[in-house]
């Protein structure tokens, strides 16, 4: 049988669900106090980039020092795929090809990708996915392009949702500016009629004033002549 195996030079970031999970379980807070476990779990950035071989030989959970030299380089990871809550879901190996041209992507998962220690170390080590020669021929590409067009049709209906709340928004806002200027028109009508009706209630009780006045001054001088003629 053959075994494709990655070598990596140091281990430290949960990338198992397991490890994820506990990190999720232990506090409610984004920040954790996390000490990473090298025996079971890894850095990200060790992973990507990091050399595949093969070997037709079975491989325990140890090796002896030196057995790599008998495999075969096959290719390195190119990248890591991660679900929704966070844990790693797929490997993306790739395979084939010389220094880049005629290199295919295929995806693994990272389930079934076992640690094979190199000596006591726990930063030594290999990482194993069990698959025959003719599994690793036959293995389907991975087309980046079927994730980058979901990610797109996600971001576009994202856009499309903010958009949408950008365009209620805007409406609300104009609705409520035009309230606004309607309640001011309002307002500033009924000043001015309120106006209106002090301005003509004090003229009529000027008017009311002159009247009075003229009547008072009629009357006395009427008196006066009257005064005269009995005279």
């Amino acid at each position: 049988m053959n075994r494709f195996l990655i070598t990596t030079t140091t281990a430290a970031l949960a990338l198992s669900t397991s490890a994820l999970v506990a990190v999720g379980q232990t506090s409610d807070n984004a920040f954790v106090d996390y000490q990473a476990d090298a025996a079971t779990e890894l850095f990200a950035s060790d992973l990507v980039g990091a050399r595949i071989y093969a070997t037709e030989s079975e491989v325990g959970d140890t090796m002896e020092a030196g057995s790599e030299q008998e495999w075969d380089n096959l290719g390195e990871i190119n990248d890591m795929i991660l679900s929704e809550d966070g844990s790693v879901q797929t490997v993306i190996l790739g395979i084939g090809g010389f220094l880049g041209i005629g290199e295919r992507d295929v995806a693994v998962d990272f389930s079934q990708i076992q640690i094979v220690r190199d000596g006591d170390d726990a930063t030594d080590y290999f990482l194993v996915v069990n698959a025959t020669q003719e599994e690793m021929e036959n293995a389907p590409e991975f087309e980046r392009s079927e994730v980058e067009e979901e990610m797109e049709e996600t971001a576009a209906e994202a856009e499309a949702a903010a958009g949408e709340a950008a365009e209620e928004t805007g409406e609300a806002m104009d609705e409520a500016a035009t309230e606004v200027d309607q309640a001011a028109d309002a307002a500033e009508a009924e000043a001015e009629e309120t106006a209106n009706e002090a301005e003509a209630a004090a003229s009529e009780a000027a008017n009311e004033v002159d009247q009075a006045a003229e009547g008072a001054e009629a009357e006395m001088e009427e008196e006066m002549n009257e005064t005269e003629t009995n005279q």
